[in-house]
């Protein structure tokens, strides 16, 4: 990337964090919280503490997740008090949505926190607020923070909270401010700029895969493409140069966390398909050396065998469960490219003449489409190896039964060689007393 211009900086500049926390293991049932379920909320804490934010220091008091141990004096999270405190409003809608902070008893609308600090490392008051919810199985965060006046492109670091937080599923970061001095031909140019202040380190392992337009503004989309969500740097940069975009964003706010919701829940299902396709090359790696074993066979002792038998089904135990998990995310990727779907009609239908949603299309056509094949072109490599699993089984247990056999015939063999033997050395005995009663006999007689 070329030098900042000098002249150019960024009116009002808002950065808000969508964040996406997993809150329960769907493997071990509806209920089971993830160990981690509260890792986004602690995080806020941390921030807080960070950037001496007394709200976000104070988060969980009042969110519905936490609640009070009068034993010593501390916030501890209680996820099942979620539900206990939705109003009757709420409860027909737990299923799908749920908003985290707890109501204000004299309006019982939902509501944002909104917080500013006096000023922050450039001298700058900060400001901004926190909304979190849950939705369906997974946490939800959105963390806004703001300058309420015209900054150096330098400063925008100060924005981005991703040093403290990083979610589990994944996350968002959406830059949205008006370029001062900037020609409309170098809007593109302007937004990379804007991309190497918030993210310096990273910046340049950064893509700009997709531009486009939305409610009237455009919009440019970064991605560095790893695979792990803790890895993955999703931006967007929102240029504020329409009178209708920021109305037409707060219509389709909801529709939007959704859409970078699912967006992030697919990313997540397919990196977590490709760590079950990892390990389930592993346990065939190690069958195929088995396999190899058997063909040229060593002597391998009876013990051995055993030992192989009972190691192989325990295997392809987990074999099967990784494809089985495989297929789960194969579905959890169905389910979320519906969603998808659904939010961007949304949008859409909000969305005005000249605007060009297809860097959103494109994550559906393309990305989406890539990672369902991907996993049946998986599966479909990996399924046979089932077959192989049984009928190694069988064969060690063919192995066992005819060593044990050779075994026992050995055995037996001995046994008669030794009971033989025996009854050699007994007749030899027997032979030796007479000889000697004989030989005692004759001499007395004498």
């Amino acid at each position: 990337m070329n030098q900042t211009p000098t002249p150019w900086k960024a009116h009002n500049p808002t950065l808000t964090l969508y964040a996406f926390q997993l809150r329960q293991d769907i493997s071990k049932g509806n209920q089971q919280m993830m160990d981690n379920a509260d890792q986004l909320w602690e995080q806020c804490v941390a921030l807080g503490e960070q950037r001496n934010i007394q709200l976000l220091k104070s988060l969980k008091t009042e969110l519905r997740c936490y609640t009070y141990d009068s034993k010593d004096s501390q916030y501890h999270y209680n996820p099942t008090n979620e539900d206990q405190e939705a109003t009757p409003e709420e409860k027909p809608y737990l299923d799908d949505s749920l908003e985290l902070l707890r109501k204000d008893p004299q309006s019982d609308q939902a509501r944002q926190l909104r917080f500013h600090s006096d000023s922050d490392k450039n001298g700058l008051p900060l400001m901004g607020e926190v909304y979190p919810l849950r939705i369906h199985d997974t946490y939800a965060l959105d963390l806004t923070l703001r300058y309420r006046e015209t900054v150096e492109l330098a400063q925008l670091s100060q924005l981005n909270p991703t040093d403290q937080i990083q979610a589990s599923i994944g996350q968002t970061l959406l830059l949205f401010a008006k370029p001062v001095n900037v020609e409309e031909s170098a809007y593109e140019d302007f937004a990379n700029h804007c991309v190497a202040a918030l993210v310096k380190e990273t910046a340049d392992y950064l893509q700009l895969p997709a531009t486009g337009q939305l409610f009237g503004s455009p919009i440019f989309e970064y991605d560095n493409d790893k695979e792990t969500p803790r890895e993955r740097c999703h931006i967007l940069v929102w240029l504020n140069s329409h009178p209708e975009t920021l109305s037409k964003t707060v219509e389709a706010y909801h529709s939007l966390l959704n859409l970078l919701g699912c967006r992030s829940k697919i990313l997540y299902a397919y990196s977590q398909s490709r760590h079950c396709h990892d390990q389930a090359l592993e346990l065939y790696r190690e069958l195929e050396q088995k396999v190899e074993q058997l063909v040229q066979p060593p002597e391998e002792t009876l013990e051995e065998l055993n030992q192989w038998l009972k190691e192989i089904p325990q295997r392809a135990f987990h074999y099967a469960k990784y494809l089985r998990d495989m297929e789960d995310h194969s579905t959890a990727i169905t389910t979320n490219i519906q969603n998808y779907r659904s939010s961007l009609e949304n949008i859409k239908a909000l969305s005005l003449p000249n605007d060009d949603l297809g860097f959103l299309q494109i994550f559906l056509d393309r990305t989406c489409n890539q990672c369902q094949t991907q996993i049946q072109v998986d599966l479909n490599y990996l399924r046979p190896t089932q077959h192989l699993f049984e009928q190694m089984t069988a064969t060690i247990r063919g192995m066992i039964e005819v060593k044990q056999a050779e075994s026992d015939r050995k055995l037996q063999k001995t046994l008669q060689a030794n009971e033989a033997a025996a009854q050699k050395r007994e007749c030899d005995s027997l032979t030796r007393n007479l000889t000697l009663q004989r030989l005692r006999g004759i001499s007395r007689k004498a």
